[in-house]
């Protein structure tokens, strides 16, 4: 995720919306997360290259709404009980 680009979109739009100083207190009061970082985690692939996990593609279309979409997919993933181990 590029939180730079994602937040300039959001900052762009809010400031079309609401307005300059509107934006700018709403933004001052936001937290950014990669969200896919967590992700990468559960997945447990690790890159030796990068020192971190690997990233993972989310499938489907690239847009705002799919990516949306995948995302709570993703999301409800992590959080559904694990299969029985068979260990």
């Amino acid at each position: 995720m590029d939180k730079a680009f994602d937040r300039d979109v959001l900052e762009r739009e809010l400031v079309r919306h609401q307005g300059p100083v509107a934006a700018g207190q709403w933004l001052a009061r936001c937290r950014w997360e990669d969200v896919m970082e967590p992700y990468a985690v559960w997945k447990g692939l690790w890159s030796v290259k990068r020192g971190a996990y690997r990233n993972q593609r989310l499938g489907g279309s690239h847009d705002a709404v799919a990516d949306c979409r995948a995302l709570l997919a993703k999301t409800e993933q992590m959080a559904a009980p694990a299969p029985p181990s068979h260990w």
